[in-house]
């Protein structure tokens, strides 16, 4: 009698769980979750006519496709990209930790995506800087809307005497460079490597001055949102598992 009150006991409890869980579940995979990136090639490519695509672009397709969500993914510039995560607009985001748009309004995942370089260039006849510190006092060209994983509160730090030249992306932000408008350029070694294959910058040199992190980045205003972020990370790390997650 008391084998029966048992199995019974945990067919109510396994029962009541399915209640609970199973529209949380069914929430998740009925919501079209909104993805908005930004031209960061090769992560993200966002051109004109085209759908956005890119290494970030594919595994947002994988992780959402294993965990069985649907999404749609929309460009636009880094900065309004940004605005819409903080403000609820779009939901999620490889990205870095560290953006003044977004702090206090997302949650972070805890599994590592991957890493980004950020890198200092300058031309062949100047001096190649090499710590945070050499910035201070030099004209520094950087792309806007990025805040270089927090970085820029540095930049920006009237104590540290640096003038910025705020540019309107990598290609532009390197013919300046080459152009002698300012000595340094901040980007990120990988749009920076996609860049120069066009902009041709003789003796080009450059010195890495930060590795940065990349996490799943969850807008709070997410219906769900922890448990939204509970799924995707899981999808990520079974992907990643398998040997399915391998561009990078």
């Amino acid at each position: 009698m008391k084998r029966i009150y048992a199995v019974l006991s945990l067919s109510v409890i396994c029962l009541i769980i399915s209640l609970i869980i199973s529209p949380l579940v069914q929430k998740l995979q009925a919501q079209e979750i909104q993805v908005h990136v930004f031209n960061f090639q090769p992560f993200y490519v966002v051109e004109d006519g085209k759908e956005p695509s890119g290494i970030f672009v594919d595994y947002i397709k994988a992780i959402f496709e294993r965990a069985n969500i649907k999404y749609i993914v929309k460009g636009y510039p880094a900065k309004r990209a940004y605005k819409n995560l903080g403000e609820g607009k779009s939901n999620i985001f490889l990205g870095v930790k560290g953006v003044p748009e977004l702090e206090g309004n997302v949650l972070y995942g805890n599994e590592k995506i991957t890493q980004i370089d950020l890198r200092v260039y300058t031309r062949q006849e100047t001096p190649v800087l090499k710590t945070k510190e050499e910035l201070k006092g030099k004209k520094i060209l950087i792309i806007r809307g990025y805040s270089y994983g927090g970085f820029i509160k540095y930049l920006e730090d009237p104590a540290n005497k640096i003038e910025l030249d705020i540019t309107d992306g990598h290609e532009l932000a390197f013919k300046k460079l080459q152009g002698k408008r300012a000595d340094y350029l901040l980007d990120y070694s990988a749009p920076a490597e996609t860049t120069l294959k066009s902009v041709i910058v003789p003796g080009v040199q450059n010195h890495s001055i930060s590795i940065l992190d990349i996490f799943m980045i969850l807008s709070n205003k997410t219906p769900d949102a922890e448990n939204l972020l509970k799924k995707l990370e899981q999808a990520f790390i079974d992907l990643k598992k398998e040997g399915k997650l391998t561009n990078l």
